[in-house]
Formats: C-alpha cells, structure tokens, sequence
C-alpha cells in the first residue's frame, strides 16, 4: 500500500462554525493550501501583505503533504482575495470575532491509497466494515510527535524539566529523520559548533535559529533567556507533542482495564507502540464511547476529576505527575485543557476500490469520511491494516 503518492492523493476540509456576514472588525478567509503548513502559510501571508502575523488567527493546523482548506479570520483584514501557486486567501466576509478551536466542528477527508496487493485489497474490505460499527480509538497520531527524538524524548518534556539548554538543543541542532537538507545542514552547524556561538552565527543563514545564536553571543550561558525567544507558536506545539504522548498512554492503559487480553493488539507510533482494542462488541463500543479522558496538565482539578485516581497512577508508570506539567518560564504558552473522547466513528465512511492508473497491476482505495474535531485520519488508515509498516502511514512530519 502507498500513501501519498499525489499530494492529491490527500485532502482535507475543516468544517467551521463561525458566524459570517457583513459586519465585524475580523475579515474571514478560507485558506487553501498545498505544500505548506498552516503556520508557513499564515507566515507568508503575513509578510506579503504587511500584515502583524498578531493579527492573523487559525482555529488548526492542517498537513504540509495534502490539499487543505481551512477558516481563518484577519482583524482589519482587507476585504479581497489572494492566489499564488499552491497557496489562496479567499475572502469570504466579515466577523465580530476571530475564528477558535471550538468553532471547528470536524473535518471532511478524501484519501486515495495506491498499489494495494490482493491481500490489502481483502484486509481493508473487511475493516471498513469493522470501523463503521466499531470505531477506533482517538489517538494522537505521529503527525503530532515531530518534536520527539529517539533516546532523548521530546523538546517539550526539555522544557518543563527547566532543562533549556536541553530544549534549545533538540529543537535547534539535533537531527531528526524528517529534517529536510537545508534544515539538516543548518543543525549540523550548531552540532558541530555548540557554544562557539560567534562562528555559529556566521555560518548560519538568516532565520529565527539564528536571532536566537545572536542572543546568545551577548549572553553565551543564558539558555533560559534565549529559550525565552524562541517562537511562541512552535513552542505551543511542542508542549501539545508532550501532552498528546501522555493522553495516548492514559487512553490506552484504560483499553487494556476495560478489554479483554484477545481483544487487544499493538499499534506501532514512532515513540513506540501502544495498544489498541479491536473486535469490540455494540455494548464495549457504547460504554467506550461515553469515556472522555482530560488531556493531562498541572491546571486539572483532580477534586472533581473522577477519573483521578485511574490517571495519576498511569501517570507515575510514565515518570510524571500532575504538579509536574506545568509551565514556569516563559508563561505565555500552557498545556491545554479539554476533554477527549477515547473512542470515535468515522462518520459516511465509503471506500470504494478500483484500478491504480499508477499501477495497473494492481488497485486503489478511495476513502471518504469524516472526523471530529482533532482527530487523526492517518489512526483510520492504520486501523485498515494492522500491523502494517508505520513508515508507510507516517508520510508527512508534524506541522
């Protein structure tokens, strides 16, 4: 099976509920996009039409690899649309106020998966089957965990330890496999040149990882002060990337209460596998559904927390604990606080199987269906073929 083969190949359209009309300070636009990410795209835009990036708000990010659309609103905006290549701002009116992730009701999908054998072509007939009567568990997928790195974790986790040098260091200078070329030969300076902060700046190009090298030439050991300029939106992302790691673990430790052993398999994440149910019953999958699990944080009032007891100790087993998920510098940027439901059903799940025109020997799979707000279409295509190569799933970094 291969994923991605087009970037046409993926599609996705964010349904939002924001109110638009013809009054309000907050121009709305559908940002469509391929070949860029949310933040990269709001980036460009922002510099192209001297806009304050401030004044610019996204309710989601959406995949660099894919053709998306999404909401987002402008505050004094011009009232017009802008097209390049790969990349559009369609003026679709005004609002009175900006656009947020509770106005995102969910997600519309079109994914074509190419060059599937006879036996995928099988096993996926049958899951279809088994995913619109018995769901999938709602995991954060490895979208989310571009900010892990094998045998040192994530730069979140760097940062509210009060490691900074750490956090700098695996955000900045470690290699990541995903890292494109520029992005490796840009790392590989500051591995080569950690500390010798002089002859990093002059090696380095022009970009945020080198204003933060500057800063630190005036001042070689304030690690705290330059984690402290680091962009607010990145490091956003990668307190979600600790937090999402932690709620798939609490997820998972409640499917292995509540199922029994045969009912349980590994999915394979790149921070590791996990396990996940399967071959549920209509009472299992009724009861699962009814279960939302807070995303874990210092911020939860355990007092009114039924699920307490249960979360802390799964918590201990990871090396955590509440008081521990908690920001203390720079304050600007916190764990989030909601709830998650830990089973979902894709809703109109279709799949319909023809002749790959990239491969005529063998067939392709044309998936439509669609998911509520932050949930992973890639956990739909896992659950088609357990057990498959997560390399072959996991086509694109996080955004």
């Amino acid at each position: 099976m291969k994923l991605r083969r087009l970037i046409d190949d993926f599609r996705v359209q964010e349904q939002n509920s924001l109110p638009i009309g013809s009054r309000g300070i907050h121009a709305v636009y559908e940002l469509k996009k391929s070949g860029w990410t949310t933040l990269d795209a709001l980036g460009h835009f922002s510099r192209t039409l001297n806009i304050p990036r401030r004044n610019m708000v996204h309710a989601g990010l959406k995949d660099r690899h894919a053709v998306t659309s999404q909401i987002i609103t402008v505050r004094h905006g011009p009232r017009r649309s802008f097209v390049e290549e790969n990349l559009e701002l369609a003026y679709l009116g005004q609002a009175e106020r900006e656009t947020g992730s509770s106005d995102i009701t969910g997600n519309n999908f079109e994914i074509v998966l190419r060059s599937l054998s006879d036996e995928e072509h099988r096993q996926a007939a049958g899951s279809i089957l088994e995913l619109q009567q018995g769901g999938l568990p709602n995991y954060f997928d490895d979208q989310r965990f571009g900010s892990w790195y094998a045998g040192q974790g994530f730069v979140g986790a760097a940062w509210v330890r009060e490691d900074y040098e750490q956090a700098l260091w695996l955000a900045f200078a470690e290699h990541h496999p995903d890292d494109p070329a520029a992005e490796r030969k840009q790392k590989a300076i500051l591995r080569d040149h950690w500390k010798d902060w002089i002859t990093c700046k002059r090696l380095l190009e022009r970009s945020h990882r080198r204003s933060i090298i500057t800063f630190l030439c005036d001042k070689p050991e304030d690690f705290k002060g330059a984690w402290g300029i680091v962009n607010s939106d990145l490091r956003g992302l990668y307190l979600s990337a600790l937090q999402s790691e932690l709620w798939n673990r609490l997820a998972a430790a409640w499917f292995v209460k509540v199922c029994a052993p045969e009912q349980i398999e590994w999915v394979t994440f790149r921070t590791g596998p996990i396990e996940s149910p399967r071959r549920l019953t209509a009472e299992q999958v009724r009861s699962l559904q009814s279960i939302q699990i807070p995303l874990p944080s210092a911020r939860l009032k355990l007092d009114n927390e039924p699920l307490a007891e249960f979360m802390q100790s799964v918590l201990h087993q990871t090396g955590w604990s509440f008081s521990d998920l908690k920001v203390k510098f720079p304050r600007d940027r916190f764990f989030s606080r909601a709830r998650r439901p830990i089973l979902i059903c894709p809703g109109d799940l279709s799949g319909e199987f023809a002749v790959d025109e990239l491969d005529a020997a063998k067939t392709k799979l044309c998936l439509r269906f669609s998911l509520p707000r932050g949930a992973y279409a890639t956990m739909v295509i896992k659950r088609l073929w357990s057990g498959l190569d997560e390399n072959e799933l996991s086509a694109s970094p996080e955004e």
